[in-house]
C-alpha cells in the first residue's frame, strides 16, 4: 500500500515525515523564548488562536542551542495532544512511496539514527523518515 511523505528540509538534509503526522504546514510568526527550556526548543509561538512549541529541527537531530527565526516554514505535528511546529528551512514535495522503509545504515549520524524509522529511495536519492515523537 502507497504511504504519503513529506519532504523537508533541515540543515541541508532532506528529510521525509509520514503524511499522516503532519497537521499544517505554516510560516512562523513571532518566537517567543522560553526560559529554561531544552535547548532545541526556540520557544512558543501563536498558530490559530493556540500556543505551539517550536522546535529547531537541526538543534533536536544534531544538538546545540536552538535559532528560529520569524518566517521560517514551520511543519505542524501532534505528539500526545500537544502541538508541536517543527522548523525547516524549505519543504519540497508530498510524494508516494509504495515500500515500507529499508533500515538506517550505520553511516548516518547517531541523532539522524535516534531520530529515524529508515530510509526511502526518491529520485535516486536516499531519504532519511522521520518519526516526528
Amino acid at each position: 500500500m502507497d504511504r504519503l511523505y513529506l519532504i523537508a528540509e533541515a540543515g541541508g538534509e532532506h528529510f521525509a515525515i509520514p503524511a499522516e503526522a503532519v497537521e499544517s504546514v505554516v510560516t512562523a510568526s513571532e518566537v517567543v523564548p522560553v526560559p529554561l527550556a531544552d535547548p532545541m526548543v526556540a520557544g512558543v509561538s501563536a498558530l490559530r488562536s493556540k500556543v505551539i512549541t517550536v522546535i529547531d529541527t537541526v538543534s533536536a537531530i544534531e544538538g546545540g542551542a536552538a535559532a528560529v527565526a520569524a518566517g521560517c516554514s514551520l511543519v505542524v505535528v501532534t505528539i500526545d495532544d500537544f502541538l508541536y511546529g517543527l522548523a525547516v528551512e524549505d519543504v519540497h514535495d508530498v510524494v508516494d512511496y509504495a515500500d515500507d522503509p529499508e533500515r538506517l545504515g550505520a553511516s548516518f549520524a547517531p541523532g539522524w539514527q535516534r531520530v529515524s524509522t529508515g530510509v526511502i529511495e526518491i529520485d535516486g536519492r536516499t531519504i532519511v523518515v522521520v518519526d516526528p515523537a
